[in-house]
């Protein structure tokens, strides 16, 4: 099994609504084992609208590159739009696989940081 840390985001249509189903998708392949808090954020970049970010992690069989492939298949069911980056349905990233780091600037954003402090909390 291999260790998980999703970050989930949402800033258009029923944002709440957006995470939760997301989620749940995301819970057909990944054990969920902690979950933090819904915090809103200010968008950086391409939009004004801001975001709902939440992270979950929890403990999976996939490779990460199936475990990519079908985060991206759920961002596609959802009707994310790559080509329209101002409104996202919903972002799923991998954040960490084991020991192994991804989305290296976003660790930064003190969002992020926000919600890894609560992660820990939450049990």
């Amino acid at each position: 099994m291999h260790n998980v840390l999703i970050a989930l985001g949402s800033n258009t249509g029923n944002r709440q609504g957006n995470l939760s189903e997301a989620l749940v998708k995301c819970k057909d392949f990944i054990q969920t084992n902690r979950l933090s808090p819904v915090i809103e954020t200010k968008p950086i970049g391409h939009t004004n609208n801001p975001y709902l970010n939440q992270l979950f992690s929890g403990t999976t069989s996939l490779t990460l590159e199936k475990l990519l492939d079908n985060t991206k298949s759920i961002e596609n069911e959802m009707g994310r739009d790559r080509s329209n980056r101002g409104n996202v349905v919903i972002d799923i990233d991998i954040m960490l696989y084991d020991q192994q780091k991804l989305h290296i600037t976003d660790w930064e954003r003190d969002y992020l940081k926000q919600l890894l402090t609560q992660l820990q909390t939450e049990l």
